[in-house]
């Protein structure tokens, strides 16, 4: 997602501010096109491991992953589509946490049973994330997901 001044101005003015999805990090959990998210400014906010983060890298571009591991200078975060470890974000690139998404319509809060659940499991062990993955390609099912975009 490139650099947009509205999801910024709407986090100075509101507090919040509901982004699009763009591209598959993120899937399985959001789909482009289908999915919304909710973020709030991060500032002030104690971020912690399965918390998504609205961060702007170096070049500019604004990306929403998730932060798998706490470090005492930084955050290291990757996709849901993603079984690496991508890159170190530090706390001053992070603009906003994600509070809840909208998925075909619906609101879908951060503290949901079956998010929670989801959250905990897939940042739990990156190994079993790529098993999961590798069964959902095998499976037909991730190449089936995506082209409904």
């Amino acid at each position: 997602m490139k650099t947009t001044g509205n999801i910024e101005q709407c986090l100075q003015e509101l507090g919040f501010a509901v982004v699009p999805i763009k591209g598959t990090s993120m899937w399985p959990l959001l789909k482009e096109g289908k999915c919304r998210v909710k973020v709030t400014a991060a500032e002030g906010k104690i971020l912690k491991k399965g918390d998504i983060v609205l961060y702007r890298r170096k070049d500019g571009t604004l990306v929403l992953h998730r932060i798998m591991k706490v470090e005492e200078d930084g955050f290291r975060v990757c996709g849901d589509h993603q079984w690496k470890l991508d890159e170190k974000v530090q706390e001053e690139q992070i603009l906003a946490a994600a509070k809840g998404f909208f998925r075909n319509g619906h609101y879908i809060d951060e503290k949901t049973w079956w998010y929670r659940l989801y959250k905990k499991f897939w940042t739990g062990n990156l190994a079993v994330r790529r098993c999961c993955l590798a069964f959902l390609r095998l499976s037909d099912l991730e190449k089936r997901s995506l082209k409904q975009l």
